[in-house]
């Protein structure tokens, strides 16, 4: 089984899903994730050995200029 987990708020917050993960993981033996995560927190969930691939996303620095981030085309790449 493949999931996607989208915790991108804060650093409590993706320590926190870390636990719940092993326990998906112990429960669906063939388990695997992608991780979207925020961009200062990306390398906590690449310690996670159910997590596939990490994400990194820049939603803080994004809110704060929407602008230069359609510009530079960083949100197209995210999408992509």
């Amino acid at each position: 089984m493949k999931i996607l987990l989208i915790k991108t708020s804060s650093l409590g917050d993706v320590v926190h899903a870390l636990p719940a993960l092993t326990d998906a993981a112990w429960l669906v033996h063939d388990l695997t994730c992608d991780w979207v995560v925020e961009e200062n927190f990306a390398e906590i969930p690449r310690l996670h050995p159910v997590v596939n691939k990490v994400i990194p996303i820049a939603l803080r620095r994004w809110r704060k200029n929407i602008f230069k981030a359609l510009a530079s085309g960083e949100l197209k790449k995210f999408a992509r």
